[in-house]
């Protein structure tokens, strides 16, 4: 895919503020091995919701309070080929808020309303709202984003199931946190580019996506470039080197990689990322009961001949908090029953009421 040349300053600040808050996140959650996740979802609502923070979010969110909302603003509102994008909140009917909050916040819908919203916008791919709501719900805030680029050619059937990518993106590129790997994206003309990055066995998962996030700002920068070899022209860990017999006006290197189809589901408890507790805290601050916050995400993705789908719905919910008991002074009366005593059963309600059905003496061991 190429790129636009459209990006903004404010743009530009925005992708890498969310490709730092990523590996910040992925680091504090412990979830490189996690089968799929949108830390760009769960950046978008929580940039969303920035002005709401008591503090500013340049450490967190990697942009200040007003520029963190007017990236996400841009975000939602920047038309683009293939990519949906929404926030949205809700209040239940009579919670009253102290302070207004930066989201349009609409009445608290049933959980079938939350689900609905989840379908609508991820295009059917996610059904379900990732949070149950209940009475003790007050305030619902969540993002959903979601991608279906197709490839330009399909894909075909190669050896062992595996699809085969002959165009494309390809390259072996040598790498500070994983060494060399090898790097794959099928074109598209979607505006999205999904690459496959694959290290050296027994390399940690950490490492792999260090590497990745350095691949994709040297592709960006332009210091890697397709059918890059920085290798080079040995056999390696993910690739062979022979030579073969070509006919025709065939390239002197001829490039081939070998994807597997997937699909991928997951769901992520976000209470504990980094950002969730210094915002829910500005955003409970707004609720005149005292509060308690949690934030689910729910992600899938998939990967076949045809294109790449993904979608995210990130969820935070503020509830009421369990009363705390309140501290009062009573007479205490202890009656003991430490001696032989009566017990005596009676009928109450119709014509058995007050009859006494059962009477027996009991003596204690």
């Amino acid at each position: 895919m190429e790129k636009s040349g459209t990006q903004t300053p404010l743009s530009l600040a925005a992708a890498e503020a969310v490709r730092t808050y990523a590996a910040t996140t992925r680091s504090a959650l412990g979830s490189a091995e996690s089968p799929v996740i949108s830390y760009a979802g769960l950046w978008l609502l929580l940039a969303s919701l920035a002005p709401a923070a008591e503090t500013e979010t340049d450490e967190i969110l990697g942009l200040n309070r007003a520029a963190a909302r007017a990236a996400a603003l841009t975000l939602l509102e920047a038309p683009h080929p293939t990519i949906g994008a929404a926030v949205a909140g809700w209040l239940r009917p009579g919670v009253e808020l102290t302070k207004g909050l930066p989201i349009v916040l609409d009445p608290l819908p049933d959980q079938a309303g939350l689900d609905a919203w989840a379908d609508e916008h991820t295009r059917g791919l996610i059904k379900e709202f990732p949070l149950e709501i209940d009475a003790q719900t007050l305030l619902v805030l969540a993002s959903a984003l979601v991608v279906t680029p197709r490839w330009s050619e399909q894909l075909e059937q190669g050896e062992g199931g595996l699809l085969l990518l002959e165009s494309g993106f390809q390259a072996v590129v040598e790498t500070e946190a994983a060494g060399p790997v090898a790097v794959a994206s099928p074109s598209s003309e979607d505006g999205i580019s999904v690459y496959s990055v694959i290290a050296e066995e027994g390399v940690s998962a950490d490492d792999v996506w260090r590497a990745t996030d350095e691949v994709v700002r040297r592709i960006d920068a332009g210091e890697v470039h397709d059918r890059t070899f920085d290798a080079g022209q040995e056999d390696g860990h993910a690739w062979t080197v022979r030579e073969v017999t070509a006919f025709g006006s065939a390239p002197s290197d001829r490039w081939r990689s070998h994807l597997p189809e997937w699909n991928a589901e997951d769901r992520h408890d976000l209470s504990s990322a980094p950002g969730v507790a210094e915002i829910a805290r500005g955003v409970m601050a707004a609720v005149e009961e005292e509060t308690e916050a949690v934030c689910v995400q729910k992600a899938v993705a998939s990967y076949d001949r045809e294109g790449f789908r993904a979608a995210a719905v990130t969820g935070m919910m503020v509830r009421a908090a369990a009363a705390a008991p309140r501290e009062t002074t009573v007479r205490q009366i202890d009656l003991r029953f430490d001696r032989p005593h009566a017990v005596v059963a009676v009928a109450r309600g119709g014509a058995w009421e007050g009859i006494p059905l059962f009477g027996s003496w009991v003596t204690p061991a």
